[in-house]
């Protein structure tokens, strides 16, 4: 490639970049932390932000009312838990002793003693109760029927007498039958109510029995209740300021910035290369056509922009210099266009490709 020819555009300070983001970032969040946390007043008193380089201080001051009302509070707060300690001593009393319950058992069994026997047999309990009463009456009937049978001329052993004795003998079994029925009833009766009232008593026993197991329970937890409702009761309330709030602080991309210049120097060299390898095969065109040009009329390509290593080796009788230079991939002696333009421009052409030729048959 030509001395002359343009040069890329620098490449871009990415670490330089980088850093004075890193430093961007830092006053920004300094800003932002500035910003975020202005100093405050109010009703409960003030909160005052001040920096030392980059060390916050936040300082928060109550008002004379408010500094009193937390003191209040924090020496009910005190005398609390005092009496708090006060009742963990007694609830520690009562733990360290094991749990004993001296209230009345709980009932498994029910006392029968009272409840009335059922018959061993039928009608002998509740049956002598009625035929006690029953017996007298059936005894007179007896006598009564038997009188007038007499007195109506029946004799005992006449089928008259033994017939009305016969019916007087049913209605007596009937009216013992009743008896014995109503007997078995008025047993059943009252086994089952003496019954009723043995279950109601053990009832009785087994609630008694767990209103003083709750009321012992009550007992022993009564200090734990009391040390809660003492520690829990009144809790200070501070004032409330806002939060101081922070802010990060993003690192300078010196990674990114490494690998972006990588890519472009990598982009630049390919540039470069195939800008280079264009101009050779053009050039190597070019020169070829001159040579064959010079041959037949004179004239070469001598255009300052071709040439390369130029070392000025005398000078012609016009006054332009004569040089030794690469072009084309060999070494020539020639003078510049760009020169003799000042003193003999009729030996000057412009070729189409833009680049300047020398008629040296002129000179």
């Amino acid at each position: 490639m030509g001395k002359d020819a343009p040069s890329p555009p620098p490449a871009p300070d990415y670490a330089g970049a980088a850093v004075a983001q890193g430093a961007a970032n830092i006053e920004s969040s300094r800003a932002t932390a500035k910003l975020s946390n202005p100093n405050m007043y109010t009703p409960y008193g003030t909160q005052l932000v001040s920096y030392d380089g980059d060390v916050p201080t936040v300082r928060q001051t109550l008002t004379p009312t408010a500094q009193k009302t937390l003191e209040a509070q924090q020496g009910v707060q005190l005398s609390l838990a005092n009496l708090g300690q006060l009742g963990a001593n007694t609830a520690a009393d009562v733990l360290n002793k094991p749990f004993s319950f001296g209230g009345p058992a709980v009932q498994t069994s029910l006392d029968l003693s009272g409840i009335a026997k059922m018959p061993v047999n039928a009608g002998t309990t509740g049956q002598e109760a009625i035929m006690s009463r029953l017996d007298p009456s059936l005894a007179r009937q007896r006598t009564s029927t038997e009188t007038n049978l007499i007195n109506q001329g029946l004799r005992p052993g006449t089928e008259a007498y033994n017939n009305a004795a016969k019916l007087l003998g049913e209605q007596e079994n009937d009216a013992r039958t009743q008896a014995v029925l109503q007997g078995i009833n008025l047993d059943m009766g009252a086994n089952a109510q003496g019954f009723n009232q043995a279950v109601q008593s053990g009832q009785f026993g087994n609630v008694a029995q767990q209103q003083a197991l709750a009321q012992a329970i009550q007992q022993r937890q009564m200090p734990l209740n009391e040390i809660t409702a003492l520690m829990s009761g009144s809790q200070i309330q501070n004032p409330q300021f806002a939060a101081y709030s922070g802010t990060n602080v993003a690192p300078p991309p010196i990674a990114q910035a490494v690998q972006a210049k990588g890519i472009f120097d990598t982009n630049a060299y390919n540039q470069q290369v195939a800008q280079q390898n264009a101009q050779q095969s053009g050039l190597f065109s070019l020169g070829g056509a001159a040579l064959g040009n010079a041959k037949e009329i004179g004239t070469m390509f001598s255009d300052r922009r071709l040439k390369s290593n130029i070392v000025r080796i005398g000078t012609h009788p016009i006054g332009v210099g004569i040089y030794e230079y690469d072009i084309f991939g060999g070494r020539q002696i020639g003078v510049m266009a760009q020169e003799l333009m000042e003193v003999m421009p009729e030996a000057v052409h412009q070729h189409p490709s833009g680049y300047l030729m020398v008629d040296y048959g002129r000179l």
